[in-house]
């Protein structure tokens, strides 16, 4: 067995130095390695969030009594943050650094996925690469769960490695729990342990269908369910929760914000053809909130209709500007989600070639942000179009290397299913908004497909290809 202290040394070293440079340069533009740690309205919410659960033991946004539970957020990333101001202080400075650190682990841990099917140059290479990406770098110095949903994405993808090669029901459980708990730190995942039941279950017809490609599983017909008991099982804690404190077994009240005042709004400015005005009339910065938001102040009106036996102090507070980021109305929470749903729902139903056009379109924009960008320059926004037009290039080059390896058959399930898999359940979920965080996580996934080697099997000990 070749020693992995030298592959191992390479990249510890190379991510100290890409590190200490983006805290550096964070430091250069805005003169404080933590200048960009509460950036948007979601950082000061995690901050927080995870003060008030030191502090009071409270998991609330609040900033002075009464603190009211949250039901908005997930307890995931909130709790991480927590851990790390019991242990270093509340300092933003100090939770950058600790970022730094889970960026670091997320390199490693890709690396020890990666060498299962590589060598360990390529190996190496492939983490590289990943530790060179400039929004994974950039999204590491601010307070968001984008940094620790990668890292728990990683954990599972070992963990369903250890599954299909073991069978052992120890694996099994790990997965499941890795997966529920990714899902408490961005409901985004909510798609990934359905498409990760389905590959067991392709799993276990093929060990047991005689003559079928090999796939290296040991996994049985049992591995189902004991996967979707473990992964339900903190899911279903935190439901609990939420039917404590608010009286709903649900995992957020988000749900029908989402989909209604940024889907379906989405869906109705492509088929306005405005697609221009995105970033005008589906903003919520500050000094934006003058501009126009029709799509939004329409949405407004039904939801007002919907509520009209409401007194009208109630009525008038059912607003995106108090909705959109969390309920700051005066009405139940999951019933304004409940009912948001139906309006989003109703207005894709409304437009079903404009829906499915704009999100597939919309999966190839996320792919290859911010090439989009530089096709169609956005209303007031300043676009520096031949940097995003390099940079959407390269993303655009992955993706191509990525679907010609698939198209072409090249790669065994046990390599393929994983990646592909997770990276068409998060897609689903993110579109059709543009958002360059929603990427984060697909890019490992994507630089192991592209540079994983034709069909060796798992190897038992290093692998046999080179590079």
């Amino acid at each position: 067995m070749i020693s992995l202290r030298r592959p191992v040394y390479i990249l510890f070293a190379s991510c100290l130095v890409v590190h200490a440079g983006i805290l550096l340069t964070a430091r250069a533009r805005t003169g404080r390695i933590d200048g960009y740690a509460l950036k948007s309205r979601d950082c000061g919410e995690f901050y927080r969030l995870a003060q008030n659960l030191v502090t009071h033991r409270v998991f609330s946004t609040r900033a002075s009594e009464p603190l009211d539970p949250d039901t908005w957020r997930t307890p995931g990333y909130p709790a991480f943050l927590a851990l790390a101001i019991s242990i270093l202080g509340d300092s933003p400075t100090s939770l950058v650094v600790v970022q730094q650190a889970l960026s670091i682990l997320n390199i490693l841990l890709l690396f020890l996925i990666a060498r299962t099917w590589m060598s360990e140059r390529r190996a190496l290479l492939t983490s590289i690469l990943f530790l060179i990406e400039p929004y994974h770098l950039f999204y590491s110095l601010w307070l968001l769960s984008t940094t620790l949903f990668v890292t728990f994405l990683l954990l599972a993808w070992l963990t369903w490695q250890r599954t299909l090669s073991t069978g052992r029901s120890s694996w099994t459980v790990c997965l499941g729990l890795v997966t529920g708990l990714t899902i408490l730190i961005r409901p985004a995942a909510l798609l990934v342990p359905p498409a990760l039941a389905v590959g067991l279950f392709i799993a276990a017809v093929a060990k047991r269908r005689a003559g079928s490609e090999p796939t290296r599983s040991a996994v049985s017909w049992t591995a189902v369910p004991i996967f979707a008991i473990a992964c339900f099982a903190p899911v279903c804690g935190w439901m609990l929760r939420n039917q404590a404190v608010a009286g709903h077994f649900a995992l957020s009240d988000q749900g029908g914000v989402v989909l209604a005042y940024f889907k379906s709004a989405e869906v109705e400015l492509w088929h306005q053809g405005r697609t221009r005005d995105r970033y005008t009339e589906t903003t919520l910065d500050a000094e934006r909130l003058n501009e126009p938001h029709s799509v939004w102040d329409g949405i407004d009106e039904e939801l007002r209709e919907r509520f009209s036996s409401l007194p009208e102090s109630q009525q008038s507070s059912l607003r995106w500007q108090n909705l959109a980021q969390g309920n700051r109305s005066k009405v139940d929470s999951f019933a304004v989600s409940a009912a948001l749903s139906q309006i989003g729902l109703s207005r894709l139903a409304e437009h079903p070639m404009s829906t499915a056009v704009c999100y597939l379109v919309r999966c190839g924009s996320i792919l290859t942000f911010p090439l989009n960008l530089a096709i169609k320059v956005p209303t007031s926004v300043l676009i520096d179009r031949p940097k995003a037009a390099t940079m959407g290039c390269i993303y655009l080059a992955l993706c191509s290397v990525v679907f010609a390896r698939m198209f072409r058959g090249c790669l065994a399930f046990s390599q393929l299913y994983f990646p592909a898999a997770c990276a068409v359940a998060l897609l689903l979920v993110a579109t059709p908004q543009i958002d360059p965080r929603f990427r984060v996580p697909l890019i490992p996934l994507l630089i192991v497909l592209a540079l994983l080697p034709q069909r060796s099997p798992p190897p038992d000990g290093d692998s046999v290809e080179t590079v």
